[in-house]
């Protein structure tokens, strides 16, 4: 009779175990939303253009594209700490690749936790570095700081904006380097590390820059910022909004073409051979790859 029973409870919990399993996969099934208004959806009705540009982009795809490495990190790091992380050291990755979960609750950052380590990627596609990110966020200068949720204030690279849905605001800073710099140039802060062997270079493109060609050091004929190629200018209006006249002008393209991009990297750098024939019939292959990008190559 005990042995029945101990056998019975075995099979409630395995059950029990099942559905709670069941219930866990439904619901990671369900994409984790960001949890700042607007999203690039809602953008997406007074700026088309810009969305259709967006999308196609890695921005737009900043927390699938890391998701095996960012897996890698939260488990490298439970298993030398002995615990799970908290908010804080998450944000270290997220703070450049999805910024908004700054604000998530609990509950929606736990989950995002579980989402990465249980490879369910696709119920981390809402989550990115969207329009709320750059024109909100960083372009205020705190973007440790939730912005209001009726907020009318957008910042831009437009000098004289037109005042339609919200109001909108010059951010000149926004057309610079040094705007890109925070979350292209990144190394592990001293704190996050767990080992004197274990870093995490996501990216040094501006370092890269800035000592290049074309960064604060080069002639001032030839220095450009990284929008000259990642954000290039083209004509036409930077909102569609019925019963507003939004003038015709030159827009920054939101596409962020890099090593992705076919075009781009066919002019990122040229290569040229040379057969070169010395004594006693030998010959020699001189192989030369010019940098054509004004930063390492290939970086991210």
């Amino acid at each position: 009779m005990i042995s029945r029973t101990f056998v019975l409870c075995l099979s409630l919990l395995a059950l029990l175990l099942g559905a709670r399993e069941t219930a866990w996969a439904q619901q990671a099934a369900v994409p984790l939303a960001s949890p700042l208004r607007p999203t690039a959806s809602d953008c997406k009705t007074c700026h088309p253009r810009n969305f259709q540009e967006w999308e196609q982009s890695y921005h737009a795809k900043s927390v699938v594209a890391i998701q095996a490495g960012l897996k890698r990190y939260i488990t490298t790091q439970e298993q030398a700490k002995g615990r799970p992380l908290n908010r804080n050291e998450v944000m270290g990755c997220l703070g450049c690749h999805a910024p908004a979960m700054r604000f998530a609750s609990d509950d929606d950052f736990a989950r995002l936790v579980q989402l990465v380590k249980t490879d369910q990627r696709d119920a981390l596609v809402g989550l990115s570095v969207d329009c709320v990110a750059c024109h909100a966020l960083f372009a205020s200068g705190h973007p440790e700081t939730k912005p209001p949720m009726d907020q009318q204030v957008y910042y831009g690279t437009i000098q004289t904006p037109v005042r339609s849905t919200h109001g909108s605001e010059y951010a000149p800073q926004m057309a610079t380097s040094e705007f890109c710099k925070g979350c292209h140039t990144y190394v592990t802060p001293a704190d996050m590390k767990i080992a004197a062997d274990w870093d995490i270079v996501c990216t040094l493109t501006y370092d890269a820059w800035a000592a290049g060609p074309h960064g604060p050091n080069a002639p001032a004929a030839e220095r450009k910022p990284c929008q000259a190629c990642h954000m290039q200018k083209l004509a036409g209006a930077a909102a569609e909004v019925a019963g507003t006249t939004i003038p015709t002008r030159q827009v920054s393209s939101h596409r962020f073409p890099g090593w992705h991009d076919a075009a781009s990297l066919q002019q990122a750098a040229e290569l040229s051979l040379a057969l070169r024939f010395g004594a006693g019939g030998s010959s020699e292959l001189v192989v030369t790859i010019d940098n054509k990008a004004g930063h390492r190559m290939p970086d991210t």
